[in-house]
């Protein structure tokens, strides 16, 4: 049986590169509105009304002298409209956009693999006066994406596009200068410095390897161009966290330490995504369920991101 399906599927392609080679070649009217092509046990036949183009495929069966045809596949494309039909089973059929109106003309497309950059906040669930939130220096934390490798597939004769890939992501929250994440007794602990003692920055740093599941759908908007949107969930494994102060010495002169301990971070996560923009260009925004800390490891906190994404 797949022996037979495969054979349809050559003889199908075969059928119509011979159309599309056919079509390249006449750059005058070679062909009459309506053509039939015939090749094997498949006829097409074209037809060419006002702005109107059907395509349509027949699967010959030889009865004695008599031929019964049976119709396997139509198309319908037009400046309003455009409608597919499969009338058997067991194999696609692949007609080239070369027969499809300009505008009607669609692509496989996916946004994972690209650079972003988004303003990030560690609220507790939604509140974004929680213990982390409160002392955040919002204009410098910041998550840093790079998604390296993107893979998609066509769900059926959907509109949807299923998406995977992965990616790394770099998150850097800045404290306010007296404060600091600090290891105690094997729990991550929010500290305050003394007055006149405060630190000159400090920043909580972990990145994450993501690998992520959406859903996208897209539509053409004209000059080449379309508007898409996806989400779905990110899971994230945690490759590296750091908690870092920069002071000044007795000589006035700053320096850096990195303060000892694990920081209890999750080692595995997800966060919820959603994106949309047009063409290369998006926004993003993500929010991560679980807390950041191990339970009863660290202070309550939720990552909340907004920020843009360039897609190569």
């Amino acid at each position: 049986m797949n022996h037979q399906i495969n054979n349809t599927m050559r003889k199908i392609t075969s059928i119509i590169l011979f159309m599309f080679t056919a079509l390249i070649m006449s750059a005058a009217p070679l062909f009459p509105p309506d053509t039939t092509f015939q090749y094997n046990n498949r006829k097409v036949v074209i037809m060419d009304n006002d702005d109107e183009l059907n395509i349509s495929v027949y699967h010959l069966n030889a009865q004695g002298d008599t031929v019964v045809t049976r119709k396997v596949y139509e198309g319908i494309f037009s400046e309003e409209r455009s409608i597919e039909r499969r009338y058997e089973t067991g194999f696609e059929i692949f007609v080239s956009d070369i027969f499809k109106p300009k505008n009607k003309r669609c692509e496989s497309r996916s946004q994972w693999s690209g650079f972003g950059i988004g303003f990030a906040n560690l609220p507790e669930g939604f509140d974004f006066d929680g213990e982390l939130a409160s002392v955040l220096r919002l204009s410098r934390s910041r998550q840093y994406n790079l998604n390296l490798l993107e893979g998609s597939w066509r769900m059926g004769n959907s509109i949807f596009t299923g998406i995977t890939g992965m990616g790394i992501q770099f998150n850097s929250m800045h404290l306010q200068r007296n404060k600091a994440i600090e290891v105690m007794d094997y729990h991550s602990v929010m500290t305050t410095t003394d007055a006149g003692n405060e630190y000159n920055k400090s920043r909580l740093h972990y990145t994450y390897l993501t690998f992520p599941l959406l859903i996208e759908t897209s539509w053409n908007i004209g000059q080449r161009s379309f508007f898409f949107i996806n989400a779905g969930i990110v899971a994230k494994v945690k490759t590296a966290s750091s908690s870092k102060v920069w002071y000044d010495n007795e000589n006035g002169e700053e320096r850096k330490k990195k303060l000892p301990g694990d920081l209890n971070l999750r080692p595995v996560t997800f966060d919820l995504l959603a994106q949309a923009g047009i063409n290369n260009v998006g926004f993003f925004v993500s929010y991560t369920p679980l807390s950041l800390f191990n339970e009863h490891r660290g202070p309550k906190a939720n990552q909340a991101t907004i920020g843009m994404h360039y897609y190569f």
